[in-house]
């Protein structure tokens, strides 16, 4: 696995599981449409203080990494997958 994903997993795998937990709770005695919004919030608030704080990080930097690299390879991808479509367009013009 890529070094940068891992260190954004890694950071992101607390509220994932703190966000099922409470999500679930909320859920059973509120509603699950008040559960979304109110959890949301809450560990958004969370992430941002701890970001903050704890790792000294403010933006989301290696997040838009993560989603240019990915733009990247579906951009390389649609081209080898276009080249292919050309490369068998002329094929078949030729018989």
């Amino acid at each position: 696995m890529d070094s940068l994903l891992k260190s954004v997993l890694k950071r992101q795998m607390p509220y994932l599981i703190g966000g099922t937990i409470t999500g679930t709770i909320m859920a059973y005695y509120y509603g699950f449409l008040f559960a979304i919004i109110v959890n949301s919030i809450i560990w958004f608030i969370i992430s941002i203080v701890v970001n903050k704080f704890y790792w000294k990080y403010t933006g989301f930097k290696e997040e838009f990494q993560l989603i240019s690299k990915y733009m990247g390879h579906l951009q390389l991808k649609k081209s080898h997958n276009n080249f292919a479509t050309k490369h068998d367009e002329r094929e078949e013009g030729q018989n």
